[in-house]
């Protein structure tokens, strides 16, 4: 049996997932009901909201969600993440969890991981939730596409 993530760090995204889902745009491609085993093809709009503490392979994960994206598609997470800054180092001199929570895969850098599969993330907002467990209160919120290429050398617009 998989872990489970609890149940108020769900609700405490509620109104941050519904902003983000009205974004939608074209072939949607939404983890919460389409399960990425049954993905073909290219989506303009890919939803993975608390996905990451599920995957194993978090690289091979986004990997997956950009060879899914179609060209000018957007990727939406929401997920936890490590702190950063001075507090980020002092926990990973010390190790990061005292606790770790029973089948999640959490303390993992998703914006450095969806950066490793190709993708450019375009918008990234840190916050934490200070109602639920600690490894849970640091999270990201991400928006990625694919990389715009540099203009070529001597183009002239």
């Amino acid at each position: 049996m998989a872990g489970r993530v609890p149940p108020e760090v769900s609700a405490a995204l509620a109104d941050r997932a519904a902003s983000l889902r009205g974004r939608a745009t074209g072939r949607v491609l939404d983890l919460d009901t389409d399960p990425l085993e049954d993905a073909d093809g290219a989506y303009d709009t890919i939803y993975a909201f608390l996905q990451a503490p599920h995957r194993r392979d978090l690289d091979r994960f986004y990997r997956r969600l950009h060879e899914l994206l179609a060209p000018g598609g957007l990727v939406y997470v929401l997920e936890p993440t490590i702190r950063t800054g001075n507090l980020g180092r002092a926990l990973g001199i010390g190790g990061r969890m005292a606790r770790p929570i029973t089948r999640l895969h959490l303390d993992r850098d998703v914006p450095q991981s969806i950066r490793r599969a190709g993708l450019f993330v375009s918008d990234l907002h840190r916050f934490e939730i200070a109602s639920v467990a600690a490894p849970f209160r640091p999270f990201v919120e991400a928006w990625a596409q694919f990389p715009t290429p540099a203009p070529e050398a001597g183009a002239v617009s």
